[in-house]
């Protein structure tokens, strides 16, 4: 991969990102086992080809900062950073914990948005698998695993929104349980996620699902003729016709219905191969085709 620096950003910060020195382990790590298959595949038949900009690398800058001061936590009852290993169908898996501690459990720190740790908000999928995956990496090596939590710092929490909304994070730093799946469920996960990632390799990529994408899906906007801010988002239709038409009555004034075609916010922006994949050139012209 080749960096790019649009912005001009200072020479210290563009070092800081391009001397990165995390290698992984294995055959594959289990940051990369819980990726889409296909994104993984192409950015490594397209690493020489593939730009990005430092700017883009500021939040993953800060997340490492984050991990390099919390290994000052020191406590002699728990291991920091220890990269463990298992066999799988042939590849070698592995994964970095941040914390374990005797008593069993799994702690991995994130630098994540308010938004993602907002009560009720459903945890990310793939942390919740990161954690399984690395519950079952400490199992193989003969440890008891108890429980596991995500530790989310909170890069954009806000105390005057804490104060005024119940419904937003009360701390800037939360603690949230990962639930541990049956072992043999993990497991069976991971051999999946070796062989789809295998196949891709070889040239044999598995589409991205809707999840993978970070897909929103197709809705039809209701708005007051004139304005741009919808006044509500129907998932069909017809559903957007008769509100329509309701709150024209309602209020005396028109309201109009326009289709607002879904977004695949990962194609879309944090996909470093978006420009090699088919399955992303054939999605938008198709999009281009429906305008």
């Amino acid at each position: 991969m080749r960096f790019t620096n649009v912005r001009n950003l200072p020479e210290p910060y563009v070092r800081a990102v391009i001397n990165d020195p995390y290698k992984g382990g294995g055959d594959i790590s289990v940051t990369s086992l819980i990726k889409p298959p296909q994104m993984r595949a192409l950015e490594i038949a397209h690493d020489d080809e593939i730009t990005e900009d430092v700017a883009d690398r500021v939040w993953a800058l800060l997340g490492q900062s984050v991990h390099a001061v919390l290994e000052r936590v020191g406590d002699a009852d728990a291991f920091h950073e220890e990269r463990l290993s298992m066999p799988i169908d042939g590849w070698t898996v592995s994964g970095q914990i941040d914390r374990y501690v005797e008593d069993g459990s799994l702690i991995d720190f994130k630098v994540t948005s308010a938004w993602a740790m907002k009560p009720g908000q459903p945890l990310k999928p793939e942390w919740a698998w990161q954690l399984n995956c690395y519950a079952q990496l400490w199992r193989a090596s003969g440890f008891e695993v108890s429980g596991a939590s995500i530790m989310a710092i909170l890069r954009d929490w806000n105390r005057r929104e804490a104060q005024r909304n119940d419904g937003y994070p009360q701390r800037p730093v939360v603690l949230r349980r990962v639930e541990l799946l049956p072992p043999d469920e993990v497991l069976a996960y991971m051999r999946e996620r070796v062989q789809l990632h295998r196949q891709a390799l070889a040239g044999e990529h598995p589409p991205c699902t809707p999840a993978e994408r970070w897909a929103k899906p197709d809705v039809w906007a209701v708005t007051k003729k004139g304005n741009k801010r919808a006044a509500k988002l129907c998932p069909a239709p017809e559903e957007a016709d008769a509100v329509a038409s309701q709150l024209g009555e309602r209020t005396g004034k028109p309201h109009v219905v326009t289709y607002r075609p879904g977004e695949s916010t990962r194609c879309e922006h944090y996909c470093a191969a978006a420009a090699f994949c088919g399955q992303w050139k054939a999605m938008r012209a198709e999009q281009e085709a429906a305008a």
